[in-house]
């Protein structure tokens, strides 16, 4: 049977046309997902024992996990149980959450955890097995234990709608923001890059380069891209910067036998830190990288180093 402190936290989530779940963490904050709460001008947490909470403010949100803290002003509700610090193994049994239909209050059904699954170097989640309501995200993923191992949150994949938990471990750093954010802050709207300023180089920019210190500078920037723009494009702006900047002080410390290189990333550094918007200092960055790919292709395709190479796929 599912624990009851369990049960007693869970919060229904009331937006304008719909409802969501979310729960009540040991801080008296509201813990949900991203996209349950996501583009919502108004929200009321409806608590297990009656009370009608306006949501006054946006603690802390991490769009590329998928969550949210809200604050209502709460601190004497019961909470759900922090689990250990280590990750459950699979075959765990766990308790989620969906809603009754029409009657505005909770469910819980029984499931069990499968192996874990890295969706990306910032992402580790749990794979959830059962009949799982479509509308549990948001909710806690409860262990036989009483401890809260996660959240829920319910994706589309190739195969279809699974169930995932989003770990506790990313949860708690979350619930240590003082942020005081409005409702507008939890916005999927479509990102509009700025202005593209992508510098053009001559080749001569190059010159003392060693071919073996531009592929790797290709290399590293390449990569950089690859995890940089997906964080981009799911909401995690100051991930994708944090990215771009860490990978062009890399290369500005280690490739001296490129110094252009470290040059036009320097320059593209400077221009990044000059910006107070992180939005900003992200297309700064992707612009130094793209325009340094450009003169490094054209450079190579000279020199006859590549052969049929194909340009580079822009992911943002």
């Amino acid at each position: 049977m599912v624990p009851l402190d369990a049960a007693s936290a869970i919060v229904l989530l009331e937006f304008e046309r719909s409802y969501g779940l979310g729960f009540v963490a040991p801080n008296g904050r509201i813990v949900t997902c991203f996209h349950v709460v996501s583009d919502e001008p108004e929200i009321v947490a409806h608590l297990a024992d009656g009370r009608a909470l306006p949501v006054l403010a946006v603690c802390g949100a991490d769009a590329r996990r998928d969550l949210a803290v809200l604050d209502v002003g709460l601190l004497d509700a019961t909470p759900v149980r922090r689990p250990s610090e280590r990750l459950a193994t699979d075959g765990t049994k766990v308790f989620a959450f969906g809603m009754v239909p029409n009657e505005g209050r909770a469910r819980w059904v029984e499931a069990k955890l499968a192996e874990l699954q890295v969706l990306g170097s910032s992402l580790t989640v749990y794979r959830v097995d059962g009949d799982v309501p479509i509308d549990s995200s948001g909710g806690p993923l409860v262990g036989e234990d009483g401890t809260t191992l996660g959240v829920v949150t319910v994706a589309e994949s190739d195969d279809g709608l699974v169930t995932l938990g989003v770990p506790w471990k990313y949860v708690e750093p979350l619930l240590g923001k003082h942020q005081h954010l409005p409702l507008s802050s939890l916005s999927l709207s479509e990102r509009k890059p700025p202005r593209r300023e992508i510098p053009t180089h001559s080749m001569s920019v190059l010159e003392g380069s060693t071919m073996a210190g531009l592929e790797a500078s290709t290399e590293a920037i390449a990569g950089a891209i690859r995890e940089g723009a997906p964080a981009y494009n799911s909401g995690d702006v100051a991930h994708c910067y944090r990215v771009y900047s860490d990978t062009a002080r890399r290369l500005i410390d280690g490739r001296r036998d490129c110094p252009g290189v470290q040059k036009v990333l320097r320059e593209g550094l400077a221009r990044a830190e000059s910006m107070k918007d992180v939005d900003a200092q992200a297309w700064a960055m992707r612009d130094a990288f793209d325009g340094l790919l450009a003169v490094i292709e054209k450079f190579m395709r000279t020199q006859g180093a590549v052969q049929g190479a194909s340009k580079p796929r822009l992911l943002n």
